[in-house]
């Protein structure tokens, strides 16, 4: 495979719709499309994106979750050098409008309805606040002033082949392809501009370190505004050559289900998700039985789901890998190696991957030795373009040699093994101490009966900040807040010893699986109001 010809996204597809055309591409409920159709169904999009009158650097939005119409206008956007985003259809009509009004699509593409919202008020509330929608299509029923994505779409335009070969010869690696917001826990959500480089330059790395190869089938169930269906995921399917099995949300016990139906051989998921599988009733380890990677990210994994994947791996053969990433960086930079162990896959995410950047620098930029906790800044192709829009967000956080600093703490071993310790903005001190938030959540870990814990700063009028810890317990067992608290002054100096505990059968999730952290703020600022 030649990587240099092949510099833009949607060129794979292209390739293996020549190379292997009849191997499906995209499962989707009872759908399924080879690569020859998904290309068919791709230059039909671009087509109609040319008749709307999109131009090179417009955007294309898509309110959906991972379904097919999800790949298709990604990649068709590619092809005419739009720039595509992902937006939850979860998201509330205020969110939109941020987003909307940011962005300044020329196409907003939606589904009427997700499980039991119609989503048709929204669109017509868009459509009269934002004259600069060109045209909004519907993906189902029809909405008023609008017109339908499937017969929009399927309109005869064979007098638009040549211009779209002509506009997708224009296009440059280099041009952006793909809009990312930002979850904004910290404040508005900010929007991450990748191009086809930093997309392709990254995930050639990760096929790789995932040892994707053509007849992979990887699952996908994330929201398509996440950076792991936008380009972990998909991407690497598509740059692969394999099969990518969408679901539109995420549960647990059909999840199971279609992994063992779909014969999945790549999962990847982050921890509370694998949590969820295993608490689901219809769990079994053989169900898992033909996956060959185990992949997470996103937050540390409990012992308990290492333990559980690595007996399946040791059954199967499975790899079990984990690493470092984010939105800026368009997924992974990290990795574990093949045959590490436990111990290794709960304490670190791995070193980075060549032929990537990172160290580890203090308060002052400077390179900290191995050991000393740092922020973590890294380089490479992989890089965002910047922020979009956002020229002052983006120089703070990328500075002039190419480094991207990325307000993440961590320690790097003598192997190159970075340790995460949290993130800078969750640090906290207390009594003039410095608080990791991850050192406290992995000893809670070690006690049998947690699945996981997540812990937070509250105001003290001692001690500034102290630390209270979320917990959050094995299906059917228990654990006291005394139990708790004696682990942790076992394992822990006394200033990093959370003051309370809460014990709970679930802890509230982003759609993304992770922690919602703002939420455990304002439940905590709540009880230290009524506490007062």
């Amino acid at each position: 495979m030649e990587w240099k010809q092949l510099s833009q996204t949607w060129h794979f597809v292209e390739k293996w719709a020549v190379e292997k055309p009849d191997h499906e591409a995209i499962v989707y409920d009872d759908r399924r499309i080879t690569w020859a159709e998904f290309r068919i169904e791709m230059d039909l999009v671009a087509r109609a994106y040319l008749d709307i009158g999109i131009e090179k650097g417009d955007r294309v939005a898509l309110i959906a979750m991972a379904c097919p119409e999800f790949l298709t206008t990604y990649m068709a956007a590619g092809k005419v050098g739009a720039v595509w985003l992902g937006i939850s259809p979860k998201f509330s009509l205020d969110e939109l409008r941020f987003i909307i009004e940011d962005s300044q699509p020329t196409v907003l593409i939606s589904l009427r309805r997700y499980l039991d919202a119609d989503l048709a008020e929204n669109l017509k509330t868009l459509s009269k606040e934002f004259p600069f929608l060109k045209k909004i299509l519907v993906i189902g029923e029809p909405v008023e002033g609008c017109e339908s994505f499937q017969t929009f779409v399927q309109r005869d335009r064979t007098h638009l082949e040549s211009p779209l070969e002509l506009r997708a010869k224009e296009i440059s690696r280099t041009d952006a392809a793909l809009l990312m917001y930002t979850s904004g826990s910290t404040g508005k959500p900010k929007g991450v501009l990748h191009t086809h480089r930093s997309i392709i330059e990254n995930i050639k790395v990760e096929v790789k370190h995932f040892s994707f190869e053509g007849d992979m089938r990887m699952l996908c169930h994330f929201p398509i505004n996440h950076v792991a269906a936008d380009v972990e995921v998909c991407v690497g399917a598509i740059m692969a050559g394999g099969t990518m099995v969408l679901m539109d949300r995420f549960d647990p016990a059909e999840s199971l289900e279609v992994v063992q139906r779909e014969r999945i051989t790549a999962l990847g998921q982050i921890p509370a998700m694998f949590l969820l599988q295993f608490k689901s009733p219809n769990f079994s380890p053989e169900k898992f039985a033909t996956v060959r990677q185990f992949i997470w990210a996103g937050s540390a994994a409990p012992s308990i789901m290492v333990k559980v994947l690595s007996g399946i791996a040791q059954a199967t053969g499975a790899t079990l890998i984990t690493g470092y990433g984010s939105t800026e960086v368009c997924g992974f930079v990290t990795y574990t190696e093949p045959g590490d162990g436990p111990e290794v896959l709960l304490r670190t995410a791995g070193r980075i991957a060549e032929p990537f950047e990172l160290k580890i620098v203090g308060p002052d930029r400077k390179e900290l030795p191995d050991g000393t906790v740092g922020e973590i800044v890294v380089r490479g192709p992989f890089l965002m373009k910047g922020y979009f829009n956002n020229p002052d967000a983006t120089s703070r956080v990328l500075d002039e040699e190419g480094w991207y600093y990325t307000s993440d703490l961590a320690r790097r071993d003598e192997r190159g093994y970075i340790h995460i310790a949290g993130r800078s903005t969750e640090m906290f001190k207390s009594g003039g101490e410095n608080v990791y938030p991850r050192e406290v959540e992995d000893a809670i870990e070690t006690h049998p009966a947690v699945l996981f814990a997540s812990v937070i700063s509250v105001p003290h009028e001692i001690f500034q900040e102290v630390g209270w810890a979320y917990v959050m317990t094995n299906p059917g067992q228990e654990v006291s807040e005394k139990e708790l608290h004696g682990v942790c002054k076992e394992k822990l100096a006394n200033f990093k010893v959370p003051k309370r505990f809460f014990v709970r059968p679930m802890l509230p999730l982003l759609p993304n699986g992770k922690v919602d952290k703002v939420a455990l703020r304002k439940e905590a600022e709540g009880t230290s109001k009524m506490s007062d």
